[in-house]
């Protein structure tokens, strides 16, 4: 079965972000659990929890959490990697609080001290994180090539798991970062090659989540910069590629498209249903 949905705002309240995903009849949704500006947000109040999983059951919704962007898990800073393991802790606990079974955390910057040192703060932060928290998993996404960047590709997403050595670590894999750090998905070929490669780095039982995002910039620019569905340099036949292979064609599917004079979530949606049809797969 394939779930479609966005991020979703949780302004006023967490419990509104899966009542306005089952109300628009999405079947998975992203949020923030805590504030995506502020190392600290405020406590969740209980009936905010209880209405939150009220909704997630009534429109029968898969959640995912985002970690906010401050967090830096491969921080040579020491002040800014204590902060990171601290959100990465509180963000777990709000996630079992609510029964969210999975949080989308970016593993950040090495800040120029290279890439073994970066994985060895990785490594410490989520070890760390995962060892005062229960049940969550982390699902490390991919970067988009950016300069300092970790986890761009994916040996060296492969290489932090391994490093942690936990079942409880998958990957979230974001279609315009890997585009824009140079897999080429725009062809049947390409997504073949591109998913064979993740196989053999990281293994497919560790893609719980794909980002499904069209990218405003070319190939290998490493910029990320999320653009609609179809309309941007991967294209419709990139999605539609993706959709016929077998890595794709079931599991949860998030938008992270904008919204501006050149589309909204309805017009992403149906570009996405639209690929899925092509593809040969059934709306479901």
């Amino acid at each position: 079965m394939i779930r479609l949905g966005f991020h979703m705002s949780i302004a006023g309240s967490v419990a509104n972000a899966p009542r306005s995903a089952g109300a628009n009849g999405y079947g998975t949704f992203q949020l923030f659990t805590s504030s995506s500006r502020s190392w600290k947000d405020r406590t969740l109040d209980p009936v905010e929890i209880t209405e939150f999983a009220s909704h997630v059951k009534r429109y029968d919704l898969v959640p995912f959490a985002h970690i906010p962007y401050l967090c830096n898990p491969a921080s040579a800073n020491a002040d800014v990697h204590k902060k990171s393991v601290a959100m990465l802790v509180e963000n777990l606990h709000r996630c079992t609080a609510l029964g969210i079974g999975g949080i989308v955390v970016h593993m950040g910057s090495h800040l120029g001290e290279g890439f073994e040192k970066g994985l060895d703060n990785t490594r410490k932060a989520l070890s760390a994180a995962l060892d005062k928290s229960d049940g969550v998993s982390i699902l490390l996404e991919n970067s988009a090539g950016y300069r300092n960047s970790m986890g761009s590709t994916f040996r060296e997403i492969g290489a932090v798991i391994d490093a942690v050595g936990s079942e409880r670590v998958g990957v979230c894999l974001d279609t315009c970062h890997v585009f824009a750090a140079g897999y080429d998905i725009r062809t049947d070929d390409g997504v073949d090659k591109t998913m064979h490669e993740f196989d053999s780095a990281i293994g497919l039982k560790r893609l719980k989540l794909v980002h499904l995002n069209d990218s405003r910039y070319g190939l290998g620019e490493g910029l990320d910069r999320h653009w609609h569905i179809g309309k941007g340099k991967i294209g419709m036949e990139g999605f539609i590629s993706m959709f016929k292979n077998k890595s794709f064609r079931r599991g949860c599917f998030i938008m992270e498209t904008p919204i501006n004079d050149e589309g909204d979530e309805r017009t992403n949606m149906d570009a996405a249903l639209s690929a899925l049809k092509k593809a040969g797969i059934a709306q479901q």
